[in-house]
């Protein structure tokens, strides 16, 4: 069930963050039960997660995934995760990627 609180986003770009960050979570080694996508309400507005249970993330990655053309992927062209940003922060939102405890990553979108 999603949350009752609402939100004001340009669905086709949420959209295309949700199919980048699920595409990503797919690539990431993580077998396709352990993706989970989940929506959830906040006082300050809604948080939508995509966590795997893939490889994770290095320091490294962790701090340079969302600068433009970093790629974990060899054949990545480093652009996805930065367009997400863009999307999030021109909805003034935010996007945080950490490591999940037990393995893998998690995607944090933060709307107002």
């Amino acid at each position: 069930m999603l949350p009752a609180h609402e939100t004001s986003a340009d669905a086709s770009q949420l959209e295309q963050v949700i199919i980048n960050l699920v595409k990503n979570a797919r690539e990431s080694g993580s077998p396709s039960e352990e993706i989970t996508l989940g929506v959830h309400a906040q006082a300050d507005g809604v948080r939508i997660e995509v966590a795997d249970r893939g490889s994770g993330l290095d320091e490294q990655a962790l701090r340079d995934a969302l600068l433009p053309f970093f790629s974990t992927q060899s054949s990545g062209s480093g652009l996805g995760l930065t367009l997400c940003r863009e999307i999030i922060e021109a909805h003034g939102g935010r996007l945080v990627i950490a490591n999940r405890p037990g393995g893998g990553a998690v995607v944090s979108v933060h709307l107002p």
